[in-house]
């Protein structure tokens, strides 16, 4: 089924529709949305909708519903749809049907496909029509239309309205239809007047139905109301407040409090200092439950999430001055921190936080004052949760709210990562909490972040004999293999390990930890170890445990996969190891064994290829890292060159070549380094650009392996060719290196001391190609770390184009008169697939660039011939897009039309990625061709 083709599976579904068994009919219809999901062009699409069209016309009320689910299911193709008037009829024509249940199906039919026959006259007369009816079944369905319709029409909108307002205050109306109806007004956000009238029908019916179905329909219609038309937030929220404070039900009362908190998300800007300070007033009332407490507070936390509270503390924080509604909420935070409901206490705790990041404006003290008092809640809230919460569910829910506050204030201030730090591994090393239990991974986990966000260097070296101790403990348990937790738990004490800066020094560490690790955790565990090790530069024990896992694996694919990894970390390893020795042959040689490695590994990645991974960017980044390492050593063997030549004091009188062709030679060959060193420059560049899906940490890591080539050849530039003008652009290009990144720091400074040392019109010295040397040892001797993407893509993004006319066979030319123009329709659908989380991308396609290319067969190698390309740029709707060329051919020949696309995301970067297709074209000339024939006949 994949391997077919647009048209192929089209007819068989189509036959599979003109089957005589009902069974056939549903499974071909079912079909549907996969052949849209594989083929979503329009021309494919309309086809196949008018073909449903027509099954759900002629057919039964179980085919209806069926189409009816396909086309729900379809939500995204339904634009497509090319026919609209022509699959408005077939559709529409059962809305005469004797059945009311077909009636009722078309009539879902319709709200189903609402957003394409929005502005239909007689669809929004039959959907009227449908809301009489005496059919319980036909007037749900008139319902649900109503809502679709109403979502997406002005016109609908406005004439519906007062025909609801008319149902729901009328008293023939039975109540289940009035509960059904009140969702529809939450659509009446249009204009001014219709989302007045809508609100003030939903405020008639609070009184007048006062049953608690009715109170909480009508409160969630008037938030969404309220959140559309943005003018009546204020009057919302006071009206919450009020079923808050004054109805005794606690279902109504933890709907308000769902409503505010959704208000505070959408629209926090809306609300004013008295609504905090009403919930603040709320929260003491004594018949209000535990729970709903809770939900006060987190609708604080939510409310404080924005810029709210920063004008109440003072004139551009020169004044102390606190305003009253500031006073109540501190007071409130104050009082429940250390509250007997825990929950309640790391809400409390949770809301302190925040206050005192809005505190920021405010002077010193008051500053310090308050972040002291939420990090002593928050610590004692660890102390006494973490004990507990492998027992108690309402305690392990209290420390998951903590936790995310311990790291927002490790964040914000200085010191107080370690306290945490040396908190949490104290809390893991006494009895109290088991090693594998799921409190110590979720503390460790919160230890992991700490240390990625943390500014603090070396935040865990004091605290890595106790990380071992921790390990051992872990593994031991570990070894039944069916204790997940305590593989987890070893994994992460692994990562966490490997950040330590003393450990990663010391020589015995690889050994030491896989004395732990290699023999009780399962392969799984031993290659998520063995990826972090790599990307935190741990390239011995990455090696180690890639060539244990390829022995145990049962596809040749992963085989190789993992055997170029082991090869790369290896290389890794030699190349850190002999930057660390400093010894110039020592160097030079280690740097071959690794170009030798990378080599290998290069061949192994390309045998591990398969049409689901094509390691595209893997290898292309294996390639760049092994130019790089070459580059690096075809500097330090002309930087030996100088040492092999007599000084220029005695040239003469040795017999060897004089100083100028001596440094003529020796410049030659920097010259050539450098442009090395400037091509992986441009190359990572590329990468850059083609990497539309990586996460911005592997887009920093490429920047920094480009920015230490282009440092590389500048130093080049500036000590041996251009001879000390060039100190400015180095300097320049090396402070856009992370702070933390020492190599830059060193090559400046080195560079510097040189430079005011020799002289700028001096011959080339050993002086100058040791500071090289240097360079190039002070920037190999920072362990790589691969990249995120290099083993995990946490998004994918296609771009599928459909090209017409398309060429005959998979040889055939399309054919075209030289007289004659050739319109080339060019259409594409963005294709998105997220692994990991699909609530968040790292970035959109805004606008696609198609560039076409011209290219006549043969007309490369005549000199001065221009190369027709031309370029359109379109916005996909719905992740499709579609545009026209008009191409000439004015000499007969055969031609290569070259279709390539970029695409631009939100923020209006151009990245060079997408489709590319090829389509041939044959130009001729019918009046020669005739001519031929004439003179042939004679």
């Amino acid at each position: 089924e994949q391997q077919q083709d647009a048209n192929s599976a089209l007819m068989e579904l189509d036959k599979g529709l003109r089957a005589h068994k009902l069974g056939e009919q549903c499974e071909a219809i079912v079909r549907f949305p996969n052949l849209f999901s594989r083929f979503p062009f329009p021309i494919l699409i309309n086809s196949a909708f008018l073909k449903l069209a027509d099954a759900f016309r002629t057919g039964n009320n179980f085919l209806k519903l069926c189409v009816l689910r396909v086309a729900q299911q379809s939500t995204k193709q339904l634009d497509k749809i090319l026919n609209i008037d022509e699959f408005m009829r077939r559709i529409y024509s059962v809305i005469h049907s004797n059945d009311p249940y077909a009636r009722a199906i078309t009539l879902r039919m319709l709200g189903s496909v609402a957003c394409v026959i929005k502005d239909k006259k007689n669809a929004h007369h039959s959907v009227q029509q449908g809301l009489d009816s005496h059919d319980r079944v036909e007037q749900d369905a008139a319902i649900y239309a109503t809502i679709q319709f109403a979502s997406h029409s002005h016109q609908f909108a406005s004439s519906i309205c007062n025909k609801i307002a008319a149902m729901l205050q009328g008293l023939s109306t039975p109540l289940e239809v009035k509960l059904k109806l009140i969702p529809v007004l939450q659509h009446m956000h249009y204009d001014v007047q219709i989302s007045s009238k809508a609100r003030g029908v939903l405020q008639n019916l609070l009184p007048s139905f006062p049953a608690q179905d009715f109170v909480l329909t009508t409160l969630n219609s008037l938030t969404s109301l309220s959140l559309h038309s943005l003018i009546d937030v204020s009057s919302q929220v006071a009206l919450l407040h009020q079923y808050l404070r004054c109805d005794p039900r606690e279902a109504v009362k933890r709907n308000s409090l769902i409503n505010l908190n959704i208000l505070a998300t959408k629209a926090p800007h809306l609300w004013s200092s008295n609504d905090s300070t009403a919930l603040c007033e709320a929260y003491k009332l004594s018949t209000l439950a535990a729970s709903l407490k809770q939900g006060i507070l987190q609708v604080l936390c939510t409310l404080t999430k924005s810029t709210l509270l920063k004008p109440y503390w003072g004139i551009n924080g020169l004044i102390p001055t606190l305003s009253a509604q500031h006073k109540t909420l501190l007071e409130l935070c104050r009082r429940c921190c250390y509250d007997s409901d825990l929950i309640q206490a790391a809400l409390a705790t949770k809301l302190f936080a925040s206050i005192s990041k809005h505190a920021a404006n405010s002077n010193d003290r008051n500053r310090s004052s308050f972040t002291d008092e939420a990090i002593q809640s928050a610590e004692t809230l660890l102390l006494t949760l973490a004990p507990s919460s492998e027992t108690s569910a309402q305690d392990r829910r209290a420390l998951k709210t903590i936790l995310p506050t311990l790291q927002q204030l490790s964040e914000s201030n200085s010191g107080v990562d370690v306290r945490i730090a040396e908190d949490i591994v104290c809390l893991l090393s006494s009895d109290e909490i088991p090693i594998c239990s799921v409190t110590s991974k979720i503390l460790l986990e919160t230890l992991a972040s700490i240390v990625t966000t943390s500014s603090t260097p070396h935040l865990l070296d004091h605290l890595a004999s106790d990380l071992f101790r921790l390990l051992k403990m872990a593994t031991n348990s570990a070894n039944g293999a069916s204790n997940t937790n305590a593989q987890k738990v070893a994994t992460i004490l692994c990562v966490l390990l490997f950040t330590s800066e003393s450990e990663m020094k010391n020589s015995n560490f690889p050994a030491k930890i896989l004395s732990f690790i290699e023999t009780t955790l399962n392969n799984w565990r031993l290659y998520r170890i063995a990826r972090q090790a790599s990307r935190l530069g741990q390239h011995t024990v990455a090696h180690t445990l890639f060539n244990t896992i390829s022995k145990s694996v049962s596809s040749e694919h992963h085989y190789f996969w993992l055997t170029g990894l082991a090869d790369l970390s290896t290389a890794e390893a030699m190349i850190s190891a002999s930057s660390r020795r400093g010894s110039g042959g020592s160097n030079l040689k280690n740097l071959q064994g690794a170009i030798h490695l990378y080599h290998s590994a290069s061949t192994s990645m390309m045998a591990a290829v398969t049409p689901n991974h094509p390691l595209t960017f893997q290898c292309e980044y294996a390639r760049l890292r092994n130019e790089t390492l070459q580059a690096h050593a075809q500097l330090l063997s002309a930087c030996s060159l100088i040492r092999t030549c007599p000084p220029s004091a005695i040239a003469a009188s040795t017999g060897g070549s004089k100083s100028g062709e001596q440094n003529e030679i020796l410049v030659a060959r920097m010259k050539s380094c450098s442009d090395w060193f400037m091509a992986v420059e441009t190359g990572y560049s590329n990468l850059h650009m083609t990497s539309f899906d990586s996460d911005p940490k592997s887009l920093l890591n490429i920047d920094l392996l480009q920015q230490s080539c282009s440092i590389m050849a500048h130093a080049v530039d500036v000590l041996v060719l251009s001879r000390g003008s060039g100190l400015g652009s180095i300097t320049s290009k090396s402070s856009s290196f992370d702070e933390s990144r020492k190599p830059k720091n060193k090559v400046t400074i080195m560079l510097e001391e040189v430079l005011k040392e020799s002289s700028p019109s001096g011959p080339m010295s050993q002086l100058l190609t040791d500071c090289l040397v240097k360079c190039s040892m002070a920037i190999l001797s920072v362990p790589l770390s691969f990249p995120r993407y290099f083993y995990q893509s946490l998004q994918t993004t296609s771009i599928k184009l459909a090209i017409s006319p398309s060429q005959r066979g998979s040889s055939g030319p399309v054919n075209i008169e030289i007289n004659q123009q050739l319109t080339l329709k060019v259409e594409g659908v963005v294709q998105h697939v997220n692994s990991s989380d699909t609530r968040r991308k790292f970035r959109e396609v805004a606008r696609v660039k198609l560039t076409l290319r011209k290219v006549k067969q043969g007309q490369a190698k005549v000199p001065n011939t221009k190369v027709g390309e031309f370029v359109q740029t379109v916005i996909p709707r719905n992740d499709y897009f579609s545009t026209q060329f008009l191409i000439t051919f004015p000499v007969p020949g055969i031609y290569n039309l070259h279709i390539g696309t970029n695409v631009e995301d939100g923020d209006g970067v151009w990245w060079k990625t997408g489709a590319k297709e090829t389509v041939l074209v044959k130009s001729f000339d019918d009046n020669l061709r005739i001519q031929q024939q004439a003179q042939q006949s004679q």
